[in-house]
């Protein structure tokens, strides 16, 4: 009996927005549609980061509630002015203001989700994307991959769905997925994974790999127990065989609601009463007619491998035997690409581990991921890559096969050389392989740009991206003007005053990954002043046991947050000279209460 998943993600043309900008995930983002009349309709949408509102009550909203169903309103196909009301109504008319609205481009999105398919060929060789007609709004947003035979790699079904949505989580992207006989109902299982608790378990999933998708109330993944998908999907609704319009309409009109509903009505009566589309999505979810997978082969990438005649020993190799028939398959792989004027992106060596030392369970292949910055064409920099991984990882016992698999390509960069100007190109590409082997063996997340985003809390106000190559070339500063000085009392550091605090010297070298409480500071004023934390810049403050005299002091400078963040942030910032040369960011809160930030040098 076949076995396919189906890995969902939802809202895929915002998702693939968000990978490409992570500072819209503070914001609302819209992908919408033209329509005739210069009518704009939302294919997607969604609030990644959506600010938490605590103690609303229901007069607050004008009896509207101010929970996550409040915006559950927006569907894909309405207008673009209809949405933006329904989250006016929600959170307030600043959340229309930052929204984020793009229009839809199918094509780009159709390439980023092919993309996603080529990475999860780890999981298994056949890999599809769903038929655009099976989606009701926009493009594809589900992938089908035939889980036959290569479960048993993963340790079974339930590790093998967990592992696909954490892997793909681990990439920044959400996904759901489910695990039945049939494509048809691992579709509708995928899109209703939070409401299949009490339907697997009243239909006999009694083994420990049938109850992981039990155990919590909201989970991404569900295994249907083989032979019971139609018992434990029957109180799903109608809509999730992939009905259309006409189809769902006459099902309401008689009111069948559900799949187990349609599942008991005569044959004869389904194809006489109801659109023939009813009855071929029952016969394939039931599978009574066959729904073929069918890989996309436009695109298509290229690929190398290689199978040894015996299992090979690595104890018996040396890791530069092994390093060449890896570049010699990377050539093989590169040599296209430079005919088209592209470079790799990301690609994956699988080393197929040998089934005759162990069970076929036990031996899931060894999965090397590279990944670069730039569009490279050159084997010998992503041999050198693919030697730090394997020096990080455990490599197999014996090995029966190498396959290289190109997974993302881009336009290669290609000038002409100047006379003079080679010295400069070589230290930019060198900098470019010098960022690639530090991810490669540090990680690629350690290694990222900070890029600004614009928020008013510092420790919100950048993103780590992953480094451009803009980012590599040098940006001048503006000039700033020095403020002017202020009048200070007696005995206190002198205060500088400016409108304009937001500069870069105003803005610490090392920032504090959380602010550190000063436990005494003495502040201008009477006591009086201090004991009402009145306006005025510190004297002295203490951090640990070492105590810091303070002779200049520029600010204040009020930081505030909107109330649609939760909690407000109000804070004064110092920038604070000390008597020993040292200059802090430190700052008050409303309560009186003093904290260190940052620190200039």
């Amino acid at each position: 009996m076949s076995r396919i998943m189906t890995v969902w993600l939802p809202r895929w043309p915002v998702q693939r927005r968000l990978l490409e900008r992570p500072e819209l995930r503070r914001q609302p983002v819209f992908v919408c549609r033209r329509e005739r009349r210069g009518v704009m309709t939302v294919v997607a949408w969604a609030w990644a980061a959506p600010p938490r509102r605590e103690g609303a009550s229901v007069s607050q909203s004008g009896g509207a509630s101010l929970s996550r169903t409040s915006l559950s309103g927006i569907q894909p196909g309405m207008s673009l002015a209809e949405a933006m009301a329904v989250l006016a109504l929600s959170h307030g008319s600043r959340a229309c203001h930052i929204a984020e609205v793009d229009q839809d481009d199918p094509a780009a999105d159709l390439t980023s989700l092919e993309e996603v398919a080529r990475y999860c060929r780890r999981f298994a060789p056949l890999v599809a994307i769903e038929k655009p007609s099976q989606h009701g709004h926009g493009g594809p947003e589900c992938l089908q991959i035939d889980v036959t035979g290569t479960a048993g790699f993963f340790g079974g079904e339930g590790p093998l769905v967990r592992t696909v949505v954490w892997t793909l989580a681990t990439r920044g992207i959400h996904a759901r997925a489910a695990i039945a006989d049939t494509p048809a109902a691992a579709w509708a299982a995928a899109r209703h994974t939070d409401s299949l608790h009490a339907a697997l378990a009243t239909a006999g999933a009694q083994s420990r790999q049938h109850r992981d998708g039990l155990r919590k109330r909201h989970c991404r993944w569900a295994v249907v127990p083989p032979g019971a998908h139609l018992r434990a999907l029957a109180e799903l609704p109608a809509t999730a065989l992939r009905l259309d319009t006409i189809a769902a309409t006459q099902l309401r009109d008689v009111g069948i609601e559900t799949i187990g509903g349609i599942a008991r009505l005569p044959r004869k009566s389904l194809a006489s009463r109801f659109a023939p589309q009813l009855l071929q999505r029952l016969t394939e979810f039931i599978g009574e007619r066959p729904e073929p997978l069918v890989v996309p082969c436009s695109g298509e990438l290229p690929t190398a491998s290689l199978a040894f005649d015996f299992p090979l020993l690595l104890r018996d190799t040396t890791q530069d035997d092994l390093v060449a028939v890896i570049e010699r398959l990377l050539h093989d792989c590169v040599t296209p690409l430079v005919a088209k004027g592209e470079g790799v992106m990301s690609l994956q060596v699988r080393l197929e581990r040998s089934q005759s030392a162990a069970p076929r369970e036990a031996c899931p292949p060894a999965i090397i991921d590279i990944g670069v910055f730039q569009p490279s064409s050159s084997a010998k920099h992503l041999t050198e890559l693919i030697k730090l991984r394997m020096a990080r990882m455990r490599m197999p016992r014996e090995i029966e096969g190498i396959t290289v698999e190109v997974v993302s390509v881009g336009k290669a960069e290609c000038r002409q050389r100047t006379l003079f100007g080679e010295a400069a190109e070589t230290s930019a590409a060198q900098v470019v392989m010098l960022m690639d082997r530090l991810s490669g063996r540090l990680g690629r997340g350690a290694v990222f740009e900070p890029r600004p985003v614009v928020d008013a809390q510092p420790e919100h106000a950048w993103a780590a991206v992953p480094p451009a190559a803009h980012g590599m070339k040098s940006r001048s500063k503006p000039a700033i003007k020095r403020p002017q000085r202020g009048g200070g009392r007696e005995n206190s550091p002198e205060v500088y005053r400016t409108a304009s605090m937001a500069a870069p010297q105003r803005r610490p070298i090392w920032l504090l990954p959380r602010p550190v409480r000063l436990e005494t500071v003495s502040v201008v004023g009477s006591a009086v002043d201090q004991v009402n934390a009145s306006s005025g810049p510190p004297v002295q403050f203490y951090s640990g046991d070492q105590r810091h005299e303070i002779v200049k002091a520029h600010g204040p400078e009020r930081i505030e947050t909107a109330w649609w963040r939760g909690p407000t942030v109000r804070r004064d910032y110092y920038v604070v000279e000390t008597s020993t040369g040292g200059r802090y960011w430190i700052f008050r809160q409303r309560r009186g209460e003093w904290f260190l930030h940052g620190t200039f040098s």
